[in-house]
């Protein structure tokens, strides 16, 4: 039986705190090839180098916030098909149809559990980019 391939997944946060710790528990999982940036700027230059399958994406940050960076993922042909998570502890009533209409496939509340983030992940195979 052929060997499944690791699904690549793109960090993007600029709380270092959280973002190293994540991304050595993806890639010690085995199931992941993992990037790291810690803004949206880079996160863009990251993704164009490294097409990921899912980006998980904060949306406050300096430079290019995450909304940005949603949009110039969309708009990008290189990284049109990438899945959108956005992470966030940023609640508002519109937050959902703001999300829909920045092309984002999912959102993950912080603080979220570790299972919740593995369940979103794995389910992105099955989520539509850019909805």
């Amino acid at each position: 039986m052929p060997k499944r391939a690791r699904k690549k997944v793109l960090i993007v946060d600029d709380e270092q705190d959280l973002v190293r710790p994540l991304a050595l528990r993806l890639a010690a999982d085995g199931r992941y090839e993992v990037a790291v940036a810690f803004d949206g700027e880079a996160g863009m230059a990251r993704a164009l180098q490294f097409r990921p399958d899912v980006a998980l994406i904060d949306l406050s940050m300096p430079r290019v916030d995450g909304w940005q960076l949603c949009r110039r993922l969309r708009e990008d042909p290189r990284t049109r098909e990438t899945v959108t998570i956005i992470m966030t502890a940023w609640l508002s009533p519109d937050l959902g149809k703001k999300a829909v209409s920045e092309g984002v496939s999912r959102l993950l509340l912080k603080p979220f559990e570790e299972a919740d983030l593995l369940a979103a992940l794995e389910a992105a195979d099955r989520l539509v980019p850019g909805l």
